[in-house]
């Protein structure tokens, strides 16, 4: 594999609006891989990443949901999966599968939800150095009390590596 092609962790970028969509960020992590295709738009590339979502993800969050409703969390489980060739409405206030679009511009869309333990958003940004486009997708999470802190301990390993292989797959299977 084509090393320049691999996903790696950076840092949130400075221009996101995640460092601002948040009252505080307790915790934040950035992936980012350089685009094959540069006139992919924002909602495409959303959808590249979190349109396919394999099985075994699905089933880790449907544990998650059944888990947390038992917590006294939301969960939306009504949700149906997202597909690159349906894409949804991409607008503030509008679930794109499992997220709510909090906003979206030209070259970045972010998505997330607030509940009593922890609010989260989620970027997809695209950005162009040198000539080269890149997408970068950044999480940040603000913790509202104890119950957020251990979910945020106990998901957080989960979270790392189902985040970089999202992006990875997507990759892969030539969709960014």
């Amino acid at each position: 594999m084509n090393s320049s092609r691999k996903v790696h962790e950076v840092p949130v970028p400075a221009a996101s609006g995640l460092l601002h969509s948040l009252n505080r960020i307790d915790f934040a992590d950035a992936y980012q891989v350089p685009l094959s295709h540069p006139v992919m738009d924002i909602g495409d590339a959303y959808m590249a990443i979190f349109g396919f979502a394999p099985t075994w993800v699905r089933w880790l969050m449907s544990l998650r949901g059944h888990i947390a409703v038992r917590l006294g969390l939301a969960h939306p489980f009504d949700t149906a999966p997202i597909s690159f060739d349906e894409k949804p409405r991409l607008q503030p206030g509008v679930r794109a599968g499992p997220f709510t679009v909090q906003s979206i511009s030209t070259d970045e869309i972010i998505v997330g939800d607030n509940d009593k333990h922890l609010n989260f958003r989620i970027s997809v940004l695209k950005t162009e150095c040198k000539g080269q486009c890149f997408v970068t997708v950044s999480t940040g999470v603000e913790m509202h009390n104890r119950l957020g802190r251990i979910y945020m301990f106990v998901v957080k390993p989960f979270h790392r590596f189902i985040a970089s292989f999202m992006i990875q797959q997507a990759v892969w299977a030539g969709r960014l």
